[in-house]
């Protein structure tokens, strides 16, 4: 039942995903600046061709035969590297940072974007409520060599009342169904756990927002379809402050949708067209993006 139902839905969603959900072609990487190296050429001298992103600096795939064998290299044995996907690295590249920002990230475990953050902002702070999560997503930091973010082992959905307006950037890539990675059988997924994660979504974007400060800028992000988690949950938002407005995002890709603006008889905020949904294809998996910002 749980698969003729997940099917069905994303059939409605965009019929395209199912077929590309399994397939998975490339993997990508990023270079970490934290770190003195040269990566590319120890990469190249055992044998990889990682061929260049064009929207991004310093972001690389490689066909996914390699990502076996890439983390017993040089580059990634001394941190030089970090694995990272597509998606994932163009939602925190889309954050305005400037030097003198202070960002929070607002359910950041395992910590790939806050690492991005750190090479961009004055500081970042990360915000982890799983103990065990939170010492990985610590270990991680320093073994990449951050030094200039700060970790806390909190529930996000309370950080607005200690940080009310604090924050230049905020971040929140939500803790969701994680449907972009069921890969063929459908097993852990049903509509119960898409409505329990679209219940904290909305305490966590509302946390965020209110750590925001006025003029600020914040991505809300999940790695799901289920519009209940994604559309629902930016148009509760633009519901709830009439302040917050979305900016629309304009992916230098091809495997993108805007943002659906009806789903099963329920109507959203019309800007939610402005958000973005990318598509599953190459080294870019399921993805949906919000960017808001705080007038």
């Amino acid at each position: 039942m749980s698969q003729e139902l997940f099917e069905e839905r994303i059939q409605k969603i965009e019929p395209s995903i199912l077929e590309n959900l399994s397939k998975k072609e490339f993997f990508s990487f990023r270079i970490n600046r934290l770190r003195e190296g040269e990566p590319l050429k120890l990469l190249k001298e055992e044998g990889f061709k990682p061929q260049p992103i064009s929207w991004a600096e310093d972001v690389f795939i490689l066909p996914i035969e390699d990502r076996k064998k890439i983390i017993h290299s040089k580059a990634y044995t001394q941190n030089l590297i970090y694995i990272q996907n597509l998606s994932s690295i163009f939602s925190a590249y889309s954050l305005n940072i400037s030097p003198l920002d202070w960002v929070l990230d607002l359910a950041a475990a395992p910590g790939g974007k806050s690492l991005i953050f750190s090479q961009k902002a004055n500081k970042v702070s990360a915000v982890e409520p799983d103990k065990k999560r939170f010492f990985r997503m610590k270990r991680n930091f320093k073994e990449h060599g951050a030094k200039n973010i700060q970790t806390y082992n909190k529930d996000g959905r309370f950080i607005y009342k200690s940080c009310p307006q604090w924050f230049d950037k905020v971040f929140l890539d939500a803790p969701c169904s994680s449907e972009a990675h069921i890969d063929g059988k459908v097993t852990w997924w049903n509509l119960k756990r898409v409505k329990r994660f679209s219940k904290l979504q909305k305490e966590l974007i509302v946390s965020g927002f209110e750590s925001l400060k006025r003029g600020g800028e914040m991505i809300y992000a999940t790695c799901t379809f289920s519009p209940e988690e994604n559309e629902e949950v930016v148009s509760f938002l633009l519901q709830k402050y009439p302040n917050a407005k979305l900016v629309e995002i304009n992916p230098p890709f091809k495997n993108a949708k805007k943002g659906l603006e009806s789903w099963e008889g329920k109507k959203f905020n019309p800007d939610v067209k402005k958000c973005l949904r990318i598509l599953p294809q190459g080294a870019y998996s399921g993805f949906f993006m919000a960017k808001i910002v705080k007038n």
